[in-house]
């Protein structure tokens, strides 16, 4: 007899249900056991909070699996990792419904919302077109990515302070990632202890940051870059060129781009926005008089990557992100070492 079951995608700033729907599957880094119960012919039910479906789909089978062991990508979704995961063929619906329980993955006893999704399945609504799995990434070593910045404009004086400082964040993330309760990992940690060192290795001059700069009313920008030191004057805003906003651990990074684009509005400087829990980092570009909606290159400190794991057709990784970080990148300057 198949299962119903409800699984969320994502919470608290992480929403996975795109990704989901995109690449026709369903995976969770928790309740894994729950997920590796699902059986083919199982019925999912993607829900938002406890009263919405986004979604219902069936627990299908490619090349006569319902999964294929271990996905790389699926450990590095914008730092998260959500190894268990089961193929589904999805029928997008979005719909109200009662009788669902909080949690990432629960079997579902409650008759109306298991009603609610037969409908949705047996009705004239077509399936969801899957894209192909992402292709796998290599692992880029430290040393090359300090060869790398260095071509790109990196003092040659400050390659081996650059090396030790992403080794101690690497150390302090991995701590944070593995031994303290994550909502207590909050923004001001992240930017205090794994943001800004970053920034200093990097050639940033303290004089250049702003932490918490004011934005009008009562916003604030988390950390704001400048071509020239910041001196409290009516034309700093017109030499602000980046724009980072930072995130506790347990936020995620999803919807921290329409806040920092908010905020650009204020600096017509402004070049770069980039969303940061203290180890990885989503840059956006801006094209013309628009910020991009989908990052241009993406850096896990903790697993530096060649390309955006999740979609590494279209971002750039490691080298790329941690490139745009350089103040002589970001302020159109050439350092020449003497």
């Amino acid at each position: 007899m198949r299962k119903y079951w409800q699984v969320a995608a994502g919470s608290g700033g992480r929403d996975y249900s795109e990704e989901f729907l995109r690449f026709g599957m369903a995976f969770v880094g928790t309740d894994v056991d729950k997920m590796e119960e699902a059986k083919e012919g199982d019925i999912f039910v993607l829900k938002s909070g406890i009263s919405w479906i986004r979604a219902v789909g069936r627990v299908v089978k490619r090349d006569g699996k319902i999964c294929h062991g271990d996905r790389e990508w699926l450990h590095d979704f914008d730092g998260w990792k959500l190894p268990a995961y089961r193929y589904v063929e999805w029928f997008k619906a979005d719909v109200p419904v009662t009788g669902l329980t909080r949690g990432t993955m629960r079997e579902i006893h409650n008759q109306a919302p298991k009603d609610v999704a037969n409908k949705i399945i047996d009705g004239p609504i077509e399936p969801e077109k899957h894209e192909p799995e992402p292709e796998p990434t290599e692992k880029v070593d430290d040393d090359t990515l300090i060869s790398f910045l260095i071509k790109e404009g990196l003092r040659v004086s400050q390659a081996d302070e650059l090396t030790n400082t992403i080794a101690r964040i690497r150390r302090l993330a991995d701590y944070y990632f593995d031994c303290v309760p994550w909502e207590q990992v909050r923004e001001h940690e992240t930017r205090t202890f794994l943001v800004i060192p970053l920034l200093l290795a990097l050639g940033w001059a303290e004089q250049q940051l702003k932490i918490e700069l004011p934005c009008g009313g009562r916003s604030k920008v988390d950390i704001a870059g400048f071509r020239r030191p910041y001196k409290g004057t009516r034309d700093d805003n017109k030499n602000c060129t980046l724009i980072i906003e930072t995130k506790g651990f347990s936020s995620g990074l999803t919807y921290a781009l329409e806040q920092g684009k908010r905020y650009s509005d204020s600096f017509e400087s402004c070049k770069l926005v980039v969303v940061t829990n203290g180890y990885c980092y989503k840059i956006y570009s801006k094209r013309g008089e628009e910020f991009e909606n989908y990052p241009s290159a993406y850096l896990n400190l903790r697993d530096p990557r060649n390309k955006y794991p999740i979609d590494p057709d279209k971002v750039e990784g490691a080298p790329d992100a941690i490139k745009c970080l350089l103040p002589s990148y970001v302020n159109d300057e050439v350092y020449v070492e003497t």
